[in-house]
């Protein structure tokens, strides 16, 4: 009697994991589809700013996005109040994020342009909707937020081709592959469905502590470090050793800065809305602070689009904004610094529209 002849065991180790990972990806597909907008599913500090936006809704045309140096730094009572009586005059608010980076201020941009009403149908005052975004935000969350739902969450293909974008030709080899393996392994875990189930399942409560500080006496958002008497005593010891003469290098302006604008360009229903990016201060500046072009221009499908650039991390254009006294630490103002620095960004917005052109009311 002849046997049948004994099938390769690498063959069926083979066949088996090909099986394997079949049904993975079907399963992941599936659940992925079932799950939908998954920028809803909570984030902790996240979807406290996207309550706020959908509680805004129709009151609120113009926002800042960006990182915690945004989130701390930027005052909607003080903007609004320095642009109240000008063509500019907006109501606006702080939709930054601690902890943020350029992936995240992306959807968060988004998800304001998609909901965004004209002013006209809220029946608000003709005014210019303004989409304020961080320049020099990281591309990417930091590395302890690699498994968390705040990156996974978003990690879309989309999310991962802009960070690849944020990689510039002079950028060391090793933070090259750094920035985007991070997004290339958040992105698997994004569409392996890593613990969105169970999210979407047994969401975590919003923190009504940050709803309500973040919303109180008008904030709109903002959340200002509060004075720090040991922090201004360290860094009135350092101001002795700053150099006598500010070191300027050139900055460098990414494909990423350019995609983001045209991107959101795209997205947005509501006409007309006006694209700024914003170069928040820190303490470091007065060792060291870069020059940048004063404005971007994007080339979208719709047309062309200037972006002025306001950089406030020039300590030779703006002495006032490095008193010690208006920091809480190294990268953040205090609500005073806030006040301050909003206030200049205002100013700076309304001598580069007067020299430029005034945007036209959005939605208009």
């Amino acid at each position: 009697m002849t046997l049948p002849p004994k099938k390769a065991p690498g063959r069926e180790i083979a066949r088996s994991l090909a099986c394997f990972v079949m049904a993975f990806l079907v399963t992941a597909g599936i659940l992925h589809a079932a799950l939908g907008d998954t920028l809803r599913l909570h984030a902790d500090i996240r979807s406290e700013k996207l309550e706020m936006m959908k509680e805004w809704h129709g009151k609120v045309f113009s926002a800042v996005f960006g990182s915690s140096r945004v989130h701390d730094g930027f005052d909607p009572r003080a903007f609004d109040l320095a642009l109240a009586g000008t063509p500019l005059a907006t109501r606006s608010a702080n939709f930054a994020v601690e902890g943020g980076s350029q992936s995240e201020q992306r959807v968060m941009a988004l998800r304001f342009l998609q909901q965004l009403e004209s002013p006209a149908s809220a029946g608000a005052p003709a005014q210019p909707c303004l989409a304020i975004l961080e320049f020099g935000a990281g591309a990417n969350f930091a590395n302890r937020h690699l498994v968390h739902p705040r990156s996974i969450n978003i990690y879309d293909w989309q999310t991962t081709r802009l960070v690849t974008h944020f990689v510039s030709p002079g950028m060391p080899f090793q933070q090259r592959v750094g920035r985007i393996g991070f997004a290339l392994i958040a992105e698997t875990l994004h569409y392996a469905n890593v613990g969105m189930l169970s999210n979407a399942i047994f969401a975590p409560p919003l923190n009504q502590e940050i709803l309500s500080f973040q919303t109180a006496d008008d904030r709109r958002g903002m959340d200002p470090l509060p004075d720090n008497p040991k922090f201004v005593e360290t860094y009135q010891r350092r101001l002795a050793n700053r150099p006598a003469v500010l070191p300027i290098r050139q900055g460098v302006v990414s494909p990423g800065n350019y995609d983001l604008i045209d991107e959101l360009a795209a997205n947005s229903p509501v006409s007309h809305v006006s694209f700024v990016y914003v170069v928040m201060p820190m303490t470091d500046d007065l060792w060291g602070a870069e020059d940048l072009p004063e404005h971007l221009t994007v080339h979208t499908e719709h047309g062309t689009i200037d972006v002025p650039i306001v950089n406030l991390a020039r300590p030779d254009r703006f002495p006032q904004l490095y008193d010690p006294s208006l920091w809480g630490d190294t990268g953040h103002v205090n609500e005073r610094g806030a006040s301050l620095a909003t206030q200049i960004l205002a100013e700076q917005l309304k001598k580069w529209y007067g020299a430029h052109g005034m945007p036209h009311p959005c939605g208009g």
